[in-house]
């Protein structure tokens, strides 16, 4: 089974828990990258029929470069984070019969994807941006850290920017200067607060920001224990 993540609302029994997010955040008309998934039952028969679609959908979009990325029922539940679990190969090209040979040798030999009977491997295009990172709203209560890199948040790397907002104040504790802070927060707090009240739960939200808009990569529940804000 193939799924434009545009298409339709998906199903997270079937496709994993991210692209079912995704789809679901598209659908509510935020900026959300193309995706197509490539669902893991069909990969099992062969990457022929996966080449085909990702021919077609890379002639549709025509991103300058690519992610790869995992979905499963394994990961972002609500019962069973297990955050970090699932692969991300940042700057594929754009390149059906290369992709494919990407996703055979390094996303279906792992065992954790093959055990998996719903979940999908998800093509998209890659964001180009200024602030890649993650986005956590609890009780109203925002932390933002962003980094120059993709992956920069999530792998560790040093953070251009860290800020926390809530209803009463605002403060960033690092980066060169206020003015991206406050734009990127100011646009982050409302639309945290809109995928909390759909999905019912606090987020842990990746994005990517060029400037003017944000992109969602990933939503998920929050699964740190608790937030640590500023005295």
């Amino acid at each position: 089974m193939v799924a434009d993540l545009f298409s339709q609302r998906l199903d997270p029994d079937l496709w994993g828990h991210k692209a079912a997010r995704l789809s679901q955040v598209a659908d509510l008309g935020l900026s959300v990258p193309p995706g197509l998934c490539l669902s893991t039952a069909a990969l099992a028969h062969g990457t022929s029929e996966a080449i085909a679609s990702l021919r077609t959908w890379l002639e549709l979009y025509r991103p300058r470069r690519v992610v790869v990325r995992t979905s499963s029922t394994l990961e972002d539940g609500l019962e069973c984070a297990h955050a970090g679990r699932s692969v991300s190969l940042l700057n594929c090209p754009p390149d059906a019969s290369a992709l494919a040979r990407v996703i055979d040798q390094d996303l279906l030999s792992r065992e954790e994807l093959e055990a998996v009977s719903g979940g999908c491997v998800l093509v998209q295009e890659q964001a180009e941006a200024s602030l890649y990172g993650v986005a956590f709203l609890s009780q109203d209560r925002l932390l933002v850290e962003a980094s120059p890199y993709p992956d920069g948040a999530t792998a560790g790397m040093p953070l251009r920017m860290r800020a926390r907002r809530d209803a009463r104040r605002f403060r960033a504790s690092t980066g060169p200067d206020q003015v991206p802070s406050l734009t990127l927060t100011a646009q982050l707090h409302p639309l945290c607060q809109q995928l909390s009240a759909h999905f019912g739960f606090d987020v842990d939200v990746e994005w990517a920001w060029n400037g003017a808009t944000v992109l969602v990569l990933q939503v998920r529940p929050i699964t740190r224990a608790a937030l640590e804000w500023a005295s």
